[in-house]
């Protein structure tokens, strides 16, 4: 016993010493035990993944917000409020006078043109965020106006994305960062806005160890309050009954994305409490019909519904995330405008062996399945990749599973590389644009990566991404969805929620749908 409280002790010590606080406030710091195999980088121009949210959040604001007590109303955050020209195409943002960086600067127009130009110009996964931006106009340092290139009514709710942060120039730029028309080779500044943060949140980026940990300490500059947490600290931990043992021993206070057989023990621990988020995430299968590209009997649309009739997603849900999910239709999660899960598939063994028989494959096929690793909505990886597996023999597909490194993964789903995949996709920020931009488009987004090229889909999510009469637009989300359940591309597996298991000292816990956690209201007794 005197050896692991010598060693957790050391731990602290080293937290301290690293984030620059003292001994005591590393006592106070919070350890959450996470899966950090998704990290690519930490650049807001350039992360795209999960995990990036939560830091970005913690580091970084934007002009405005959606907070978790209220998911449907844009609130002011950097700005104070916006205007809207009577076309649509031109918004006016006035900044808070008040806003300043962590290193004490204010926030200024020019920082905003700034990060968003960067982000644009960097070309990286998330910078099409900024594509809407014709121009940034900063008329004063408190107001910043915005053209776009087209009337997007979603543009208020982008601005929440946390890709959409607000970056200080100054610290940028003399770290390697640029905003030029060439920035996405001439600018250095990904190393270090990997270890380091240059935004005006209530934290501080002190470094990331890739798939070890991250580590934040508190602003002490912070414009708002400084938060009641010293520091965090989100660990690796990529083994279920580990996390659930550092827990009990206090080395961690929150186990995030809690296996669903833990649920139990947890409840009945005393010094433990679960938490349950409901995610707007999309755990799905993906098919590609490209026939050009790859030589898998996937380009037929039939053997793509065969695919969709043979899973069993009850058995997923009830068997293997213990009801802790629901499951909707297509690529619009359950919540969202124009998502009716009554069209979703039903597991229908006889209609699938029937579609396959009509594609000319009665006696089945093989085909491989790329997975990454990680455990998507609470499953294991390798686990659910057996489920489906086990699904599939049972109309004659053969399946083989390739599993890589997440990282490994990720790079080779985005060089269109793999046919067929289950990946889980989350949202940026709350409109159904989030979904329908990147699952809809040969040249961008999921779409593009899985090489999907339906027209049909492609014209729905850009006549429902334009329309602004709310009814209208509803019937067009309606339509976009009967289209992906015909053509079978993304297959939803499950839209999960999510389970948090904290120590009994830890307080102010909230749930985003975006960033998830929320550090700057949480603290520990």
């Amino acid at each position: 016993m005197m050896k692991r409280l010598f060693a957790v002790f050391a731990l602290l010590l080293c937290l301290a010493v690293a984030g620059g606080i003292s001994a005591q406030d590393a006592q106070s710091a919070l350890i959450v035990a996470t899966q950090l195999d998704d990290v690519i980088t930490l650049d807001p121009g350039r992360a795209f993944e999960t995990t990036n949210l939560v830091v970005h959040h913690a580091t970084y604001e934007t002009l405005l917000e959606i907070r978790p007590d209220d998911l449907v109303t844009i609130q002011p955050l950097l700005a104070t409020g916006y205007t809207v020209s009577e076309d649509g195409l031109t918004y006016t943002f006035a900044l808070n006078p008040d806003a300043r960086f962590a290193s004490g600067s204010p926030v200024t127009s020019e920082d905003v043109r700034f990060s968003w130009t960067r982000l644009k110009n960097i070309k990286g996964n998330p910078s099409f965020y900024a594509d809407a931006v014709a121009a940034i106009e900063t008329p004063d340092a408190q107001t910043v106006v915005v053209t776009l290139s087209a009337a997007t009514p979603a543009f208020a709710t982008i601005v929440t994305a946390p890709a959409m942060s607000i970056l200080e120039k100054a610290v940028v730029v003399a770290n390697g960062g640029t905003d030029a028309a060439d920035a996405d080779a001439s600018d250095l500044a990904n190393d270090w806005l990997s270890q380091n943060s240059a935004g005006s949140g209530p934290f501080v980026l002190t470094g990331w160890t890739p798939e070890t940990e991250i580590t934040m300490v508190r602003n002490d500059n912070y414009w708002r309050a400084p938060a009641a947490l010293p520091a965090v600290t989100l660990r690796n931990v990529n083994d279920a009954t580990t996390a659930l043992q550092l827990l009990e021993r206090g080395d961690v206070d929150i186990y995030e994305n809690v296996d669903k057989d833990l649920a139990e023990q947890i409840s009945a621990n005393g010094d433990l409490k679960l938490e349950m988020g409901q995610t707007l995430n999309l755990t799905y299968l993906a098919l590609s019909p490209d026939a050009a590209t790859f030589t898998t009997p996937l380009s037929n649309r039939q053997v793509r519904q065969a695919i969709a009739q043979a899973v069993d997603y009850d058995g997923i849900i009830d068997g293997l995330l213990l009801g802790y999910a629901d499951r909707p239709a297509s690529p619009l999660p359950i919540g969202v405008q124009g998502s009716d899960p009554a069209q979703r598939y039903e597991r229908d063994l006889d209609a699938a062996r029937a579609l396959l028989a009509e594609a000319g494959y009665a006696d089945g096929f093989d085909l491989t399945l790329y997975i990454g690793t990680g455990a998507p909505g609470g499953i294991p990886a390798e686990t659910l990749a057996a489920k489906i597996q086990a699904d599939l023999a049972e109309i004659g597909i053969t399946l083989e599973i390739n599993q890589q490194p997440t990282s490994n993964f990720l790079t080779a789903f985005r060089a269109q590389e793999l046919p067929f995949l289950f990946s889980t996709w989350t949202p940026d920020y709350l409109d159904a644009t989030m979904w329908s931009d990147y699952f809809s488009f040969a040249d961008g987004g999921l779409s593009k990566r899985i090489r999907m090229d339906i027209p049909e889909i492609a014209a729905i999510a850009q006549q429902a991404a334009a329309e602004t009469d709310a009814t209208a637009r509803t019937a067009l989300y309606q339509q976009y969805q009967t289209a992906h359940v015909t053509e079978a591309v993304f297959v939803p597996l499950f839209q999960p929620q999510l389970l948090y298991a904290l120590r009994s000292s830890v307080q102010g816990f909230s749930f985003h749908p975006v960033y998830f956690l929320e550090f700057y209201t949480l603290s520990k007794g």
